[in-house]
């Protein structure tokens, strides 16, 4: 009598319960820095702590932002007081001419810093923060539905995997063919999560990049729009300082 073919049985022997997943593919609790997506992925994977991280940073950008307006308000505020004050000091009956002159032309001169002060707050407010207020608003909107969309989507191929994973393991007997056939059935689902995840951290880095493009553009369109302004205050120091007001 010829012997019985050997059946193969996908029922694993007994074993103590792992703490980990029981998919061969990481789980969607895994720590990101464990990722290694290969020459495909993306350059870097930059994890939830590090969102975290970038819009704490920006909001810190903005508060830190609206602080130096105000601050740049009160100077200006500060600067004009000055300049009334010396103004009203170069009326006085005390003063020779040359020295009432002097003092009216210095308290000109502040009032023109003070007014560079105020232009450059409103300069600050109009080509900086209000920008950004809204670009900062959307950032966080994305950040927050790509990360609910993301898990899950997550959740539910890791699901898909670990049902053909039970299903396969309750099977009494298979011969090896649909022993190879689940394998590859589980291989390509977990292949696609992997493409998934892949995929997902590739988004996060080009959006990253993009955000702070926008950031440090307009850091630069401000800055440009504030030299020239800054430069005629060199100017107005200069002259105090030669005594030529």
């Amino acid at each position: 009598m010829p012997a019985r073919p050997r059946l193969f049985s996908f029922v694993a022997p007994r074993r103590t319960a792992s703490p980990g997943p029981p998919s061969p593919t990481f789980s969607e609790v895994t720590n990101a820095s464990a990722f290694n997506f290969g020459s495909n992925g993306p350059a870097k994977i930059i994890t939830r702590t590090d969102l975290r991280s970038s819009l704490h940073a920006y909001d810190d950008v903005m508060a830190a932002s609206a602080a130096y307006r105000s601050a740049l308000l009160a100077m200006s505020k500060a600067t004009a007081a000055f300049a009334d004050s010396m103004e009203r000091c170069s009326g006085l009956k005390g003063p020779a001419y040359e020295a009432g002159s002097r003092l009216q032309a210095a308290a000109g001169v502040h009032h023109l810093i003070g007014n560079l002060w105020h232009v450059l707050a409103e300069t600050l407010d109009k080509n900086f923060e209000k920008p950004l207020r809204q670009h900062l608003d959307t950032y966080k909107t994305i950040v927050n539905e790509r990360s609910t969309s993301y898990e899950r989507a997550l959740r539910e191929r890791s699901r898909i995997i670990r049902q053909t994973e039970m299903r396969n393991m309750n099977r009494k007997e298979r011969n090896l063919q649909s022993f190879r056939e689940a394998l590859t059935v589980l291989q390509r689902q977990v292949d696609e999560l992997d493409e998934l995840k892949a995929a997902h951290y590739q988004e996060i880095l080009e959006h990253e990049e993009e955000v702070w493009n926008v950031v440090q553009n307009k850091v630069c369109d401000a800055h440009l729009m504030c030299s020239p302004r800054l430069h005629c205050l060199g100017l107005y120091r200069r002259s105090l300082d030669h005594g030529r007001v």
